[in-house]
């Protein structure tokens, strides 16, 4: 098998519906948090108060998922707005990252959305969900996000970046019209100057991992197609993480199979494997050590 084995880290990820889940999977040692809600839809976008709560109680990244219904994942202009609103909220109440993915009619990866999406953003972590898990192509879904990545641009992407660049100026007019009561006025409109340049050049963010089950209905029935995207992954450096069916005692096989060292447990980490039970930090625990020791393994397969 022809993959790259250097510098890999373990990294767990466990879905969090509230503030007690979050606390369990951080006490447990897992590295990052996917705040959701509606797990019976497949996850929906949680509400602000969940989000503010969720970050404001754990010190390791809180993930927001971005999904305003579950009819499909093909959005229209207003759902597009009521997500890029929901990706500022998000932001703005400290999320570390943002969970988000959309197809279009033919199944293809819709650039336009993820482009706007990313510009949004603005810096924050970016996960591809398992939208692509419905593209018509596993693969050319991949390549086509590791385009984006690239920097090709779309529609969309321009119409939204004129958008946030009008938004800019005015809050450096703003600024300086403040600043101009100050004693130190050069200094104070120097710097607003300053500031507003980073704002309106403020760097797009990039989509950092793609979290998929190979294409299948869960991440132990798409091993081949797995390793295929691992290796693609890391020729445009996006990590692939496995979700979907994830068990403490099938990590072993998915890290030596597939060479992706990055799981997304659910299920898998709450008592009695439901969603209807509270995230088990025992559970995360024997979890997190299982997928260290697999991962140990790996380095030295």
């Amino acid at each position: 098998m022809n993959r790259r084995v250097n510098n890999l880290k373990p990294i767990l990820e466990v879905i969090a519906l509230d503030a007690a889940d979050a606390q369990a999977a951080e006490q447990g040692g897992a590295d990052r948090i996917e705040l959701v809600s509606a797990m019976s839809e497949g996850g929906l976008t949680p509400s602000y108060r969940q989000i503010e709560q969720v970050v404001s109680r754990v010190s390791i990244p809180v993930y927001v998922m971005i999904r305003p219904h579950s009819r499909s994942f093909c959005y229209s202009a207003d759902d597009l707005q009521a997500m890029i609103q929901d990706i500022r909220v998000a932001r703005e109440l400290g999320a570390a990252g943002i969970v988000i993915g959309a197809l279009t009619n033919e199944g293809e990866v819709d650039r336009s959305f993820l482009q706007t999406c990313l510009l949004s953003a603005q810096g924050m972590g970016v996960t591809f969900h398992r939208a692509i898990d419905s593209s018509a192509h596993v693969v050319r879904a991949l390549e086509s996000i590791g385009s984006v990545n690239g920097g090709n641009e779309g529609k969309g992407r321009y119409e939204h970046e004129r958008e946030m660049k009008n938004k800019s100026e005015s809050v450096s007019e703003s600024k300086n019209r403040s600043s101009s009561e100050n004693n130190s006025k050069d200094k104070s409109e120097c710097e607003s100057k300053s500031k507003s340049a980073s704002v309106s050049k403020s760097e797009e963010s990039v989509v950092e991992r793609v979290l998929t089950s190979g294409g299948k209905l869960t991440a132990p029935e798409g091993l081949l197609e797995l390793q295929q995207l691992q290796e693609i992954g890391q020729r445009l450096n996006i990590a692939i993480m496995a979700g979907s069916g994830v068990t403490i005692e099938g990590i072993p096989t998915l890290v030596s199979r597939t060479g992706i060292t990055e799981m997304h447990m659910g299920s898998g980490v709450r008592c009695g494997g439901s969603f209807d039970h509270p995230v088990d930090a025992q559970l995360v625990v024997q979890a997190k050590a299982t997928l260290i020791r697999a991962v140990q393994e790996l380095r030295y397969w």
